[in-house]
């Protein structure tokens, strides 16, 4: 009996490979400064190993070391536990507690796996027959998904309260996690369906190892992109003592109708008067200690009064701002984008997509029309 070489091998060492390079080095090059990438390196890790056992098995290795048999690192009950782990120390509920209780079915499963693996191979085969494997199975995807769903309602969450929180949402929303938790649960249903209808497709299996191998990459990139949302605010104290106090103060006096409008009046006025929202970094904690508001009020005022959140009111201010300079013949030395960081913007991108939003047409298009 000889290895038998094959494509799939290919694949899935070449993941092996990555993934193991990709975490050390998340983990080695944000050791001191970033410890959320300590988690997403670990996912990484875990995730390199799992394919240690497919590799073995395409290339016919247990036939000739059957001792080698169900190697303890079937992962998937950790992998979107310590991704939530991860999640949750670069969100912006970060100063709350991480509920690490999410780890213990992994851990325990990784302990049992390791029992198991000692014992004699005809043992094993006997286990891996048996209906409870099959249990076992089908519990590690549900609670695997089920955490992966949760991670998606956390992330739901914080977007919701960096766009009451932030006038600058880029590296903030955490699109890139939506994204590759849709994909990651999407991808491992699939695999569930394949692996208990076609296992033997060597398409199918190519397949999932591309996916894989897409799947280390898209999460290295972000990983070493992305930082602590917090950690990006510039007046980073500040914020912190505010969310401290909104995460653990009783909720504020619910203010009547008459109130809020008078509120409101006095944050718009005071947005047209000294025009914080020219600031790329504007933060409603920013605003508060401008107007001695508690920022809850401000963030409920715009929300009841101008059915918007936080960024959206911000921005159109800065719209309007902008549509001011356009029309304003002393301004035409500048470019688009020079205008929109004029008004607060951070770049061109994001001033077109707000003005779109805003106007139904783009900057350009505007000053065309004005200039006719």
């Amino acid at each position: 009996m000889e290895l038998d070489y094959n494509l799939y091998a290919l694949f899935e060492t070449v993941g092996f490979i990555q993934a193991i390079t990709l975490g050390g080095l998340l983990i080695f090059l944000n050791k001191n400064k970033y410890r959320s990438s300590l988690y997403l390196g670990i996912f990484l890790i875990l995730f390199g190993l799992e394919t240690i056992p497919i590799v073995l098995d395409s290339l016919n290795v247990y036939l000739l070391y059957p001792n080698l048999y169900l190697l303890p690192f079937d992962f998937f009950w950790l992998h979107f536990p310590i991704f939530y782990v991860y999640v949750h120390q670069i969100c912006i509920f970060s100063n709350k507690k991480t509920k690490y209780w999410v780890l213990y079915p992994g851990i325990a499963a990784f302990i049992a796996q390791i029992a198991v693996f000692f014992l004699p191979y005809t043992t094993k085969l006997a286990i891996t027959a048996s209906w409870g494997y099959d249990i076992y199975f089908y519990c590690k995807v549900v609670y695997g998904l089920s955490i992966g769903i949760y991670i998606l309602r956390l992330l739901f969450q914080h977007k919701i309260e960096v766009r009451n929180y932030f006038s600058m949402l880029e590296s903030k929303e955490l699109t890139w996690a939506r994204n590759f938790l849709f994909y990651n649960i999407s991808g491992s249903m699939v695999y569930t369906i394949f692996s208990t209808t076609i296992i033997d497709s060597l398409v199918a299996k190519i397949f999932f190892a591309a996916f894989d191998l897409i799947l280390i990459y898209w999460v290295s990139y972000h990983g070493v992109q992305q930082r602590n949302i917090l950690s990006l605010l510039a007046k980073k104290k500040d914020f912190e003592a505010i969310s401290q106090k909104l995460s653990t103060k009783a909720d504020l006096p619910a203010l009547s109708d008459d109130s809020l409008q008078k509120l409101m009046q006095r944050i718009d006025d005071h947005m047209r008067e000294a025009e914080p929202f020219t600031d790329t970094d504007l933060t409603i904690v920013d605003l508060a200690k401008e107007l001695d508001i508690h920022p809850k009020r401000i963030s409920t005022a715009i929300n009841m009064i101008c059915h918007q959140n936080f960024n959206a009111y911000v921005n159109r201010f800065r719209i309007r701002k902008a549509e001011n300079l356009l029309e304003n013949d002393q301004y035409t030395h500048l470019s688009i984008e020079g205008i929109g960081n004029e008004v607060g913007f951070h770049s061109k991108s994001a001033f077109y997509s707000a003005f779109k939003k805003f106007t139904g047409t783009t900057p350009s298009k505007y000053k065309e029309h004005i200039m006719v």
